[in-house]
């Protein structure tokens, strides 16, 4: 099986394909709507989902199957649908040729990325894959992570608001810090400080420990 390389990918304002209007296909026009991507669905089926999407402008609709050219200015595509062998291997051809990121749902083959399961908060994003091996292990990983992780993993996202605003500070006065002396900076008692809502005091304390680990120039 191919080693997938792991990446986030940024489809704002740039042209998704999603090939198909099943709930698949659903699922992965409202993901990339949420992206902020300029999304084309492909699909002759009438499905009032898409219909209330393409009337509310957040999706142009092409309403046939596939055809040659179509993924012609495609950033990314995706292919929902995949009960027909012969629209799996032209959409993969021309993908391949136009040099287009393709997805082919169940399909591992001929992909040339994967969707990750993923679990989210807030501005974090924890995603997890078994390169094509057992999406089921995956989804299974990411519904432990959201459910039962005895370390508070997720709510450590709670301080991605406030550590961006430390890196400003670090930015703006030059410090040099080295990542570990970071990490050591992130730990339980100030997430308990910025989920009970003292912020003042995390921010100053965070800034504090940060401070004492400057590298001297």
């Amino acid at each position: 099986m191919a080693k997938y390389y792991p990446a986030f990918i940024d489809v704002s304002n740039r042209t998704c394909i999603v090939i198909g209007g099943s709930d698949i296909g659903r699922d992965k026009v409202e993901k990339l709507i949420d992206c902020g991507a300029s999304v084309r669905v492909i699909s002759p089926e009438s499905e009032s989902w898409l219909s209330e999407l393409e009337r509310n402008d957040q999706v142009e609709w092409v309403k046939r199957k596939y055809q040659p050219g179509d993924l012609k200015d495609a950033f990314i595509a995706i292919l929902a649908d995949t009960n027909e062998q012969n629209i799996n291997v032209k959409v993969s051809d021309e993908a391949s040729e136009r040099n287009v990121l393709l997805n082919v749902v169940d399909v591992t083959p001929l992909c040339t990325f994967i969707a990750p399961s993923v679990a989210n908060r807030g501005e974090v994003t924890i995603a997890t894959s078994t390169g094509g091996a057992s999406p089921a292990l995956a989804r299974t990983f990411r519904e432990k992570i959201e459910a039962e992780c005895p370390c508070r993993l997720l709510e450590f996202a709670d301080l991605a608001p406030l550590l961006s605003w430390a890196r400003g500070v670090v930015k703006e006065n030059n410090w040099i810090i080295n990542p570990s002396h970071w990490q050591e900076c992130i730990n339980e008692e100030l997430l308990d400080m910025v989920q009970s809502g003292r912020q003042d005091l995390a921010r100053e304390r965070l800034i504090s420990c940060l401070e004492r680990g400057v590298l001297q120039r």
